[in-house]
């Protein structure tokens, strides 16, 4: 995949990752006077849209290229696959991916909404 494409792919996830009312909740709490430490609210938050951000490079991919592997999904996205794992987990309890079978020993995940 090119640079320029992996750029767009990027991008499109953090496009769509902004929209999630995951992000959008968060985000929120500055409409609410609440005595937080701001250090503290700025990693949380940093960490949240990074996470959305990756969920979105992950869901993208699988909707564009159906079905894949983690090895596969880290191959399009530059994600470890550590990191996809733990996202499909979260993927998974929320019912957007799903297993589709096994391919060279490994669990084939596809999107599901």
């Amino acid at each position: 995949m090119s640079k320029k494409s992996k750029l767009i792919q990027k991008t499109d996830a953090a496009t769509e990752a902004l929209k999630s009312s995951r992000v959008r909740w968060v985000t929120g709490r500055s409409q609410v006077k609440v005595d937080i430490d701001e250090k503290k609210y700025r990693k949380v938050i940093d960490s949240i849209i990074n996470d959305e951000i990756e969920r979105h490079l992950i869901t993208g991919v699988l909707k564009n290229q159906g079905s894949l592997t983690i090895e596969e999904i880290s191959e399009l996205t530059d994600l470890l696959p550590s990191t996809i794992l733990q996202h499909i987990i979260a993927l998974r309890m929320k019912g957007e991916v799903g297993e589709a079978g096994e391919k060279n020993s490994q669990y084939l995940y596809k999107f599901l909404l």
